[in-house]
């Protein structure tokens, strides 16, 4: 097979091996049977290369569609990554706003705890003065002296302050319930945020799922992932799957091992189109030659001589 350079140098060369001024008996086909022995030549290393080239451009077209699906494949995971990630900064903050409103029920609730005590003392002091009220009044009834009349003097003083006894003894029918209420509220807002399956601990909960402080090592999420599958897969019994891909994603190998393949068949490509360049360079040139023999040996041919 020619080389590179000979190949080149071609068109250059074609005619080198003839005399410039030839003898009779050369009678200008010095080169002729030569010129056929080397078309033969170059034809066949002009369909090696060509061949080359065309196995080579598949290869690369193949290569390039693998490398776009690889892309694809790992821009969608990448994204996904960074979703997870801005997932995990709002539970985070969702999380602290709900620890501070936490702080606030609780301390509502104790504060609403002892408004309770001190309406139920209010309550229970005036019911121990309405109790000695109607007790005085019985026994001035009992004394029917004319200055202790009703309405007049003392007597409707007292009876104002007794007017108003029952004014404040009524107002517990509405007020009462009202605290109750209150009281029922705080307790079940404290308690739907911050006990237990409440919402603090709902969000909780999907924080160590998406495990967004990484409490474990990338290895024992590895190795856990990769434990529950053969569990599951082992199983006669049932078929209990497991999700292959573990939480943080940017941590886990599926993701780094899908990272490492883009980047190498990325590196892949870059490499076969250099060679499939080379490739058709090396081809066209040899065609080139080929065609400058055949024009060579077209002007030579004893053949045409005489036309």
């Amino acid at each position: 097979m020619l080389s590179y350079n000979e190949i080149s140098n071609c068109d250059r060369d074609i005619f080198d091996c003839c005399d410039q001024k030839p003898t009779n008996d050369q009678a200008g086909d010095c080169c002729y049977d030569a010129w056929v022995g080397d078309l033969v030549q170059v034809t066949a290393d002009w369909k090696a290369a060509n061949a080359f080239a065309i196995n080579k451009e598949i290869e690369y077209l193949l290569t390039v569609e693998e490398r776009d699906r690889l892309k694809s494949w790992y821009t969608e995971w990448e994204m996904t990554d960074e979703n997870a990630d801005a997932l995990c900064r709002q539970l985070e903050l969702f999380v602290l706003l709900l620890q501070k409103v936490c702080v606030v029920t609780d301390k509502t609730n104790k504060a609403i705890e002892i408004l309770f005590c001190m309406i139920e003392d209010l309550y229970i002091r005036v019911d121990k003065l309405k109790s000695q009220y109607d007790k005085l009044i019985a026994c001035i009834n009992c004394l029917k002296r004319p200055e202790l009349a009703s309405g007049i003097g003392i007597m409707k003083l007292l009876e104002d302050y007794g007017a108003k006894l029952d004014a404040v003894i009524l107002s517990r029918d509405i007020l009462i319930p009202q605290i109750v209420s209150v009281v029922e509220y705080a307790y079940g807002l404290h308690i739907n945020i911050c006990e237990e399956y409440g919402l603090k601990e709902t969000i909780l909960y999907w924080k160590r799922k998406f495990n967004c402080k990484n409490c474990a090592s990338t290895e024992e999420v590895t190795s856990l992932s990769e434990s529950k599958i053969m569990k599951s897969t082992s199983s006669s019994e049932s078929c209990c799957l497991e999700p292959s891909i573990s939480l943080p994603i940017d941590s886990n190998e599926y993701y780094r091992q899908l990272e490492t393949d883009y980047m190498n068949r990325k590196q892949e490509v870059d490499l076969l189109k250099k060679e499939l360049d080379a490739a058709k360079e090396k081809r066209d040139a040899l065609f080139a030659c080929k065609q400058s023999l055949e024009n060579a040996i077209n002007e030579v041919n004893p053949a045409n001589k005489c036309k």
